[in-house]
């Protein structure tokens, strides 16, 4: 016998609707709706909203029976493609619970056995992840089993929120329907002739007598349910890079009415990221007209951001600057540059550099979404030995922290000037005497500095000069050519 697991199934039986909310939330939600499938020949409702059920519309029923007792039923066709993309997004939230999914069609699974402690407690992450398909607006129900076949057959007609005892998943798995078993009319028929009700009636036969009867597939599925065989579907797994859109059929023809689409988009982002657990560089949206060319918004991230409510402030200031075409179809967002999640949640720093690094991004990117991003730039630090190559202007936040942690000239302990000059001076030599517009005496020194050598070998001794009232001065000497320059000046 294999291990015995706790499988959690879900199915979403109103999913061909809920597919349709992003698109048209208020018609959704105030008139009789059903969706069928286009692809049979014979069209039948497949699922409808609440105020089409209060009309007497139900699931299996014809089109023309549909209308006729509700003559105000808009009939929608099923949206299959976005049907596939809502699924990968259930998948995506189910991995935030469970690093075991599995989504097959329009099945998914869960694995929890391991996951107790983490949510400290099977109910507690029951509730959870009921709330989470609440906040979403989808509806769910569930079942729970050692194997994924056995929690689908027990799947009923709510949301359980408590786990039952192993005692209790047998004892309902033994009084389960027999008919629910996914097998043939002939099969079917043999169950009735030897009186088989339940799928307990079927388990309690010996094996022999179930090897002679019923064909190879019935006898995996008892296997399955009898944990003597491994479900083989593949697992899910989040893809490298996100990309989700969202369309309005009728256009969308003007900013603000674009935010609300917007805001469903990153909060999808941002439970791919709480999936991968990762953090995002950049985003990029695009918006497609009805007709026209079609305009890209690419929003780079001084640090990283995980918080769809900070990338929406900072999509709005982006859109504010933008000149869209007259209307909307179709609003695309899309992401590949990641890095881990920082390990700072529970930050113990007693100054709290993490939260003010933090607000320091926010800042920089709200300035770079509001003036544009060539408006801002920051001094960063090169790796090269020579002062004037020692640092440059970058824009901020697209270089690495590490250039600030191991400067080339950090183990230099003579001192160095803040100023430096832009074009290094000449200083006369007159009798032996230095003279830069009056004369320098010499303090100390020499320190050597060398360029890169693979580029043009340049080296240089560094000297720390006065002048009769005091002022210091930072000279250096051209080994090769031999003469001497003003480079920098103290305060």
């Amino acid at each position: 016998m294999l291990k015995q697991d706790i499988w959690l199934y879900l199915h979403f039986p109103l999913l061909p609707l809920e597919t349709l909310l992003p698109q048209r939330p208020e018609e959704l939600a105030q008139k009789p709706i059903a969706i069928i499938n286009l692809q049979k020949n014979i069209q039948q409702v497949l699922c409808c909203n609440t105020q089409a059920a209060a009309w007497g519309i139900e699931p299996g029923l014809s089109i023309s029976t549909a209308l006729a007792l509700c003559p105000e039923l808009e009939v929608l066709p099923r949206q299959f493609e976005q049907e596939q993309q809502l699924l990968q997004q259930l998948a995506l939230l189910a991995y935030s619970f469970s690093p075991v999914v599995i989504l097959e069609g329009s099945e998914l699974w869960l694995e929890i056995s391991g996951c107790q402690q983490l949510f400290k407690g099977y109910d507690a992450l029951l509730k959870n992840l009921q709330n989470r398909l609440k906040y979403q607006s989808i509806s769910a129900v569930n079942g729970i089993g050692q194997n994924p076949l056995a929690a689908k057959l027990l799947c009923k007609s709510r949301f359980e929120t408590q786990l039952p005892d192993q005692t209790e998943i047998q004892r309902r798995l033994r009084n389960t329907d027999i008919n629910l078993l996914k097998t043939s009319r002939k099969q079917q028929q043999s169950f009735k002739q030897l009186g088989l009700n339940r799928v307990g009636d079927l388990l309690a036969l010996p094996r022999s007598a179930l090897s002679r009867r019923f064909d190879a597939e019935l006898l995996t599925t008892i296997a399955q349910l009898n944990n003597e065989k491994l479900f083989t579907a593949p697992r899910f797994q989040p893809a490298d890079s996100f990309r989700d859109l969202i369309q309005n059929p009728q256009g969308i023809f003007n900013k603000e009415s674009l935010l609300f689409p917007m805001k469903t988009l990153l909060q999808r982002l941002c439970q791919y990221l709480m999936a991968r657990q990762c953090h995002c560089r950049e985003i990029e949206w695009r918006f497609e007209p009805l007709i026209g060319e079609s305009q890209h918004v690419q929003i780079q991230l001084s640090g990283s951001q995980n918080n769809w409510s900070s990338l929406l402030m900072l999509s709005r200031l982006q859109l504010e600057r933008l000149e869209l075409p007259r209307s909307i179809e179709q609003i695309i967002l899309c992401a590949d540059q990641f890095i881990e999640a920082p390990m700072g949640m529970f930050n113990l720093d007693l100054f709290d550099d993490q939260k003010l690094a933090q607000q320091s991004c926010e800042l920089i990117d709200s300035l770079n979404a509001r003036l544009g991003i060539e408006a801002l730039s920051q001094p960063i630090l090169n790796q090269d030995y020579l002062p004037e190559q020692a640092s440059t202007l970058a824009i901020p936040g697209q270089h690495s922290s590490a250039a600030y942690s191991e400067r080339p000239d950090e183990k230099l302990k003579a001192p160095q000037p803040l100023w430096l000059l832009t074009d290094p001076a000449p200083v006369h030599l007159r009798n032996r005497q230095l003279y830069w517009r009056q004369p320098l005496s010499i303090i100390s020194g020499p320190e050597r500095l060398c360029g890169n050598w693979w580029q043009a070998e340049q080296q240089r001794d560094y000297y720390l000069a006065c002048d009769s009232n005091g002022a210091r001065y930072w000279l250096f000497r051209d080994t090769s050519s031999q003469r001497w320059f003003v480079h920098g000046l103290f305060s």
